[in-house]
This record gives C-alpha cells, sequence and structure tokens, in this order.
C-alpha cells in the first residue's frame, strides 16, 4: 500500500486521523509534498473554525512554525 492510499479523506477524517496522517509525513519527510499541504490545510482549517477571532493569535503562531 503507497503512503498517498493511506492518507485520510480530509473532508470526513477525524481530528485525530488528521493529526497521524500529518505526523506520519513528517517522520518520513515527506514535508515537501501536497499530501502533507492538504493535511497542513486541513488542520489549520479545523483549528480556526474551532477557536474564536479573538484566540487566534496562538493558532497563527503555530501555523507560522510549519510554513
Amino acid at each position: 500500500m503507497s503512503l498517498t492510499e493511506e492518507l485520510p479523506d480530509v473532508s470526513s477524517a477525524s481530528d485525530f486521523t488528521l493529526l497521524e496522517g500529518l505526523y506520519q509525513l513528517t517522520v518520513t519527510g515527506h514535508t515537501k509534498d501536497w499530501e502533507f499541504e492538504r493535511l497542513n490545510n486541513a488542520v489549520y482549517e479545523r483549528l480556526m473554525s474551532t477557536y474564536s477571532s479573538s484566540d487566534t493569535a496562538g493558532v497563527h503562531a503555530v501555523h507560522s512554525l510549519v510554513d
């Protein structure tokens, strides 16, 4: 099974599954691939939708660390 087949569908995946996929790509060194970008964006969007705009300063800081 290829790495792409193991990645979750971001629209229906749980938060844990998205984070696990992001972690696995990081561990294997695939941080420059489109799969990593897709999962990173999905995790970021979920964080942004979870926290109010007044609490997003910390989220922006975390996202900038990944970029």
